[in-house]
């Protein structure tokens, strides 16, 4: 009866079962030889035994490196059987995901860089994974190849020093939006494209770091040629891991964009109260002057303080508008006044006033066919050619004009503004309308100004409905264009 139970229990249960009687193996099922990858009676079962207690419910096991069992014992008749179900897969997911949570926690609540970020989470990769290599590729914003951040937990001389371009076999899991798992690398189709400088390769695992419909990057780990192959646990695990790498980079790079916004704002108070200092000065002088000696000075001494009193205030008044436009712009929006304005004086006292301020010159062109009118708020309108003009006068010799010309395009009125400066690199071009931006030739050379203008311009064009753009390259001057609408 013993052993038909004995039986029993092997054709009924999925899991390992070892049959002892005094202490030495009488009997095991296919299951067992499944589990130790061997005869059982080869294996030496005695720190098994001795581990779990007799009449145990359910023991937990750590045969060997990667495996654990839960352990059932019991006394069958005469027999000692111990039941081993392999759970090393759960186990290695549920710690796995534990080790993730962890890590992720501390990168969100730190606020890397992403940097920082790229080089934790690949170590991490590695350390989740047993392999021996892993790395770390982020897309540039708006490409499929080009990479941004490249890290990676290996010899430092196995890499090349410049970033890989995401192609051949790095291009798989981002153009397929899923993962790659391989026993073996070599002999793959697409096994090209790989580093020219590069760790020695067999398995592999590479797996998309997605944030929606967009592919921010890929997460990947690899094995030398011969070695451990990955299951499906190493990529569900790295699956999971690039999930956190999406949301932490994602995180880092909004902590980064908010730093440097921080700082550019940082330098405009800055550069605030160092600019601001001498048109204060020098009205508190003029203040101070009459305040002691009015009763001593001659009218036309007190006209000049008074003069100079009023202009310092000017200063500070148009500084300080200068500062504030575009938060007040923000805040309430914009909502324009239309009118019909007429093209030719609007062109023609621009150039008038910009001839007596600064006694620069702007060559105005009208193109044969520009309507006589556009349809606009006319403060706005003057105040978007104004910047546009500010910033060709600031790029542009003081003895060359700057030239301002208008002319038809379909229903729309555009004006271009075209400067004799050093031009702009196609680079910095896309983040030109952007508040608080100044160009690299701006900061280098030192011109005045915070990088409001053109953000202003952007903000009034776009109410009008109008569009705008540049057209520039280094060493060739540059053109920025509006457009605003024709009366109906």
């Amino acid at each position: 009866m013993q052993e038909g139970a004995i039986g029993e229990l092997f054709h009924a249960t999925p899991d390992a079962v070892l049959v002892f009687a005094d202490g030495q193996l009488v009997a095991s099922n296919a299951n067992a030889e499944v589990l130790f990858g061997a005869a059982p009676a080869a294996v030496d079962h005695g720190r098994l035994r001795a581990e779990v207690p007799r009449g145990a419910t359910l023991h937990r096991v750590v045969l060997g490196p990667g495996t654990v069992v839960d352990v059932i014992r019991r006394a069958v008749g005469g027999f000692d059987v111990l039941i081993l179900r392999d759970v090393s897969r759960s186990v290695r997911q549920a710690d796995g995901l534990r080790r993730i949570a962890a890590v992720s926690r501390g990168l969100i609540g730190a606020a890397p860089s992403v940097a920082e970020v790229a080089q934790v989470l690949v170590t991490e990769a590695k350390e989740l994974t047993g392999a021996a290599y892993s790395a770390l590729l982020l897309l540039k914003p708006g490409s499929l190849t080009e990479t941004s951040h490249f890290a990676y937990d290996a010899p430092r001389h196995l890499f090349p020093a410049h970033m890989p371009r995401v192609v051949g076999l790095l291009a798989v899991p981002v153009q397929a939006r899923a993962a790659a798992r391989l026993d073996d690398i070599r002999g793959h189709p697409a096994g090209v494209g790989l580093p020219g400088v590069h760790p020695p390769i067999g398995p592999l695992v590479a797996v998309p770091v997605l944030t929606g419909t967009e592919v921010l990057g890929e997460l990947a780990v690899a094995n030398p040629p011969g070695s451990r192959v990955f299951d499906d646990v190493d990529e569900q695990l790295l699956e999971d891991l690039a999930a956190h790498v999406a949301v932490a980079v994602t995180w880092a790079r909004q902590s980064e964009g908010q730093r440097e916004r921080e700082l550019q704002r940082q330098e405009v108070v800055d550069t605030a109260r160092h600019d601001i200092r001498t048109p204060l000065g020098a009205g508190k002088g003029y203040a101070a002057l009459l305040a002691r000696k009015l009763d001593k000075m001659s009218p036309e001494q007190v006209a000049t303080a008074l003069e100079g009193l009023t202009s310092s205030f000017e200063r500070i008044e148009s500084f300080s508008e200068r500062l504030l436009v575009d938060e007040r712009h923000h805040l309430v929006g914009v909502e324009p006044v239309l009118a019909d304005v007429n093209v030719a004086e609007l062109l023609d006292q621009l150039a008038r006033d910009v001839q007596a301020g600064s006694g620069r010159v702007v060559e105005v062109l009208l193109a044969e066919g520009t309507p006589s009118h556009l349809r606009g708020d006319p403060e706005m309108v003057r105040e978007v050619l104004d910047n546009l003009v500010g910033n060709a006068l600031k790029h542009t010799p003081d003895l060359t004009p700057v030239v301002l010309s208008a002319r038809v395009e379909g229903d729309q009125v555009r004006f271009d503004v075209r400067d004799q400066g050093p031009g702009i690199p196609e680079t910095e071009q896309a983040s030109l309308f952007e508040r608080w931006t100044r160009t690299d030739s701006s900061r280098s050379r030192q011109l005045p100004g915070f990088g409001l203008g053109l953000s202003i311009v952007k903000r009034l064009v776009t109410a009008h409905g109008g569009s705008l753009g540049v057209s520039s390259r280094s060493g060739e001057g540059a053109t920025f264009w509006v457009t605003f609408p024709v009366p109906a």
